[in-house]
């Protein structure tokens, strides 16, 4: 079967990929370059945007340009990490880059409204707040955080409140920061160190017992995010999520030197928020009652604790390898937890992991294994698209069912798209601009807007892969509504703007996804060219569960059960709730191979 698949890919993808701002960027690479034509003579704006590029992650801010190259470079250290402890340095790399955006404070950063459809946060309660965006697309994972931190109340004061946003200049983690304070007169900003900040260096806070609280830095959720998404895409498997929040917590206190990295740290304020919310029952984790927001309080720090002590653990770690191999392969919860021993037990190893020395580690490495980034700025027309990719994700997909919802999703879905109409007819030689919104249209189920976009994009610039994608992929939906006596004409035709972005990105997988698209659209069975591009989406976006799906069910039907299971168990038994999700699961008896 490997044979056949490799064959089959072979024809497909053969040359290497170019770092686009608008267009996916597999690892490795190194190549920042936008590409795109605008009219000569024109005054190009810069913003205050720029983008930072090492061999593994892309990084969007409006930071400074010293704490970008930082935020980077620390997040390839991470991976270099992360690839040690899973055997993976140097082994070979098809994946696409993390796509990373830091978004201002904790109120812009809310205001954009990024709804989770495929990654779930917590849950958790209303104090850890939720600074934090994930989406596993089919072009390449997305992960948005604040630039700021977050100050997390567990008791608040009857005073003034708690400025939300908390500042760490240099990302580092005192082993408790608590504040108790309230404040009643002078204009400091509460939950910041005043040397910090020299305009309020001599204002000093008017201490009370009443409100307790300390700083989640931007710099832990990003680490944790980060984390979780390298398991995922290096790793798919079907995950609990409390495993896989653990596992992001367990390096969300990382601190990266030029030749070694530390991580295992206890988190700030642990024992506070132990303190505070008490202990979580075992059986509860493990069962997954914990995901329904019931009983007592679920938080990053319960998850850290039952994680980090089956990780350090030389006794347990192989009874947590079992578990999640168990997880892994369908087994119930009740199966998979005698794994991990008597439940009585592991709860009171978990209740005793607390008020002893924790164990960290700590890794050294040649500085040339992680190479510092190369940073550059972006122009105003490259800016404004940041917001409206963040965006897609978290409008083209609305709820099925009737309701509230989807009514509320459908208004939001409405008005991105006017926005992003309105972008395009002020600036129509921006092609940036015409691009995000032909994907968007196509995306939308507006194939004539999306073929007008595209075509505007080629009068400027006819090679533009973006644009063939989306122009031939507006063709096979408008191809898909016509009679039957027009349709395969027209799909041709389609395809051959599809076909033609691939000859000039051979690695792109953009071409792909669309080619594999124009067969589901016609409602006909897909060539086997096209399921080997499928293929080769879901080597590149493993995280990924549409794709997955897709793969799973052409498996299926071409024989290849054990292959089509192992493909959809991720999905499946995955840790997030998926609109994917309930199909692949029902598809698994179809994978049991007869007589068993």
């Amino acid at each position: 079967m490997m044979r056949w698949w490799l064959f089959v890919v072979g024809m497909v993808v053969t040359l290497p990929a170019h770092a686009q701002l608008t267009a996916p960027v597999k690892n490795g690479d190194l190549s920042i370059t936008v590409t795109g034509t605008r009219i000569p003579k024109t005054k190009v704006e810069m913003s205050n945007w720029r983008m930072a590029e090492t061999p593994h992650v892309v990084v969007f801010s409006e930071n400074d340009e010293k704490d970008l190259r930082r935020t980077a470079h620390n997040l390839e250290k991470l991976h270099f990490l992360l690839s040690a402890l899973t055997g993976r340095v140097d082994a070979p790399d098809e994946t696409i880059k993390l796509a990373v955006t830091m978004i201002g404070d904790v109120a812009t950063f809310e205001q954009l409204r990024l709804t989770d459809l495929r990654w779930q946060y917590g849950p958790f309660p209303k104090a850890f707040a939720k600074t934090v965006y994930y989406d596993p697309r089919e072009e390449g994972s997305v992960l948005a955080t604040t630039g700021a931190g977050v100050n997390v109340v567990l008791q608040p004061s009857d005073g003034r409140p708690t400025n939300r946003n908390c500042f760490r200049d240099d990302g580092g983690y005192p082993m408790d920061q608590f504040v108790v304070f309230s404040f009643t007169g002078g204009s400091t900003v509460p939950g910041r160190d005043p040397s910090l900040d020299p305009t309020t260096a001599d204002i000093a806070p008017q201490l009370t017992k009443n409100e307790i609280a300390f700083c989640q830095t931007a710099d832990s959720r990003l680490y944790a995010g980060f984390a979780q998404n390298y398991l995922m895409t290096y790793s798919p498997a079907a995950y609990p999520r409390w495993f896989l929040q653990g596992f992001g917590e367990i390096f969300a206190t990382m601190v990266a030197s030029d030749d070694h990295v530390e991580y295992g740290q206890l988190p700030p304020g642990f024992f506070k928020v132990m303190e505070h919310y008490g202990d979580y029952p075992v059986t509860d984790i493990l069962s997954g009652r914990y995901l329904s927001g019931e009983g007592r309080a679920w938080t990053p720090y319960h998850a850290w604790r039952l994680v980090h002590l089956l990780y350090f653990s030389d006794t347990l770690k192989p009874r947590l390898r079992t578990y999640l191999d168990a997880v892994a392969n369908g087994a119930y919860p009740e199966s998979a937890a005698s794994a991990l021993g008597s439940p009585a037990e592991l709860q009171r190893a978990v209740n005793a992991y607390r008020g002893r020395a924790v164990q960290a580690e700590r890794m050294t490495f040649p500085v040339a294994r992680t190479p510092a980034p190369t940073v550059r700025r972006l122009t105003r027309a490259e800016a404004g698209l940041i917001r409206g990719r963040l965006e897609l994700g978290a409008r083209i997909d609305v709820p099925a069912e009737e309701g509230r919802d989807r009514s509320t999703a459908l208004a939001r879905r409405a008005a991105w798209l006017a926005r992003l109409r309105g972008n395009a007819s002020r600036f129509p030689d921006l092609i940036e601009n015409q691009l995000l919104l032909a994907e968007a249209e196509c995306r939308s189920g507006n194939p004539p807007d999306c073929l007008a976009a595209a075509d505007r994009v080629i009068a400027q610039a006819p090679t533009d892969t973006r644009a063939l994608v989306w122009k031939g992929t507006a063709l096979a939906a408008l191809a898909g509504r016509a009679p039957a006596v027009e349709r395969q004409p027209q799909l041709e035709r389609a395809r051959g703007f599809i076909a033609k972005a691939n000859r000039a990105d051979p690695e792109g997988i953009l071409p792909l996804i669309a080619y594999y698209n124009s067969f589901a659209v016609a409602g006909t069975e897909a060539s086997d060219l096209a399921v080997g591009g499928l293929y080769k989406v879901v080597q590149s976006s493993p995280a990924a569960p549409g794709p997955r799906l897709k793969l799973g069910q052409e498996l299926i039907g071409r024989a290849f059960k054990d292959e089509a299971r192992s493909t959809l168990l991720p999905v499946a038994y995955g840790p997030f709730a998926t609109p994917e999700q309930p199909t692949a699961a029902a598809l698994l008896p179809q994978t049991v191979p007869r007589g068993n």
